[in-house]
């Protein structure tokens, strides 16, 4: 059976490298623009703003993240209040869907 800690690395290696590919593929895409754009004489008025990644969040994301788990977890545990949750959130999603 092979390592899994060593799958893992192939799989983020591979990964990366597909993130790699879309990336490169992205660009080509759009200097062809740019370049199609100044043949055709139109004026560039299109900047990309500066890619961030995915991690743009940071530690809000991962707070909210906790806080999301422990509701979860709390609501799970006492059946009265997941059942008040659930009437809020089918009262919320109608309100929502008949505006």
């Amino acid at each position: 059976m092979p390592d899994p800690s060593w799958q893992a690395m192939q799989q983020a290696q591979q990964a990366q490298q597909i993130h790699q590919n879309h990336v490169r593929h992205h660009r080509e895409a759009h200097d062809m623009a740019r370049a199609h754009a100044r043949h055709a004489g139109a004026p560039h008025t299109h900047r990309p703003a500066p890619h961030t990644g995915a991690r743009g969040g940071g530690l809000r994301g991962v707070l909210a993240l906790i806080v999301l788990v422990g509701v979860v977890v709390y609501v799970a545990h006492d059946p009265e209040l997941r059942t008040t949750v659930e009437h809020f959130a089918r009262n919320l999603l109608a309100h929502v869907q008949s505006n």
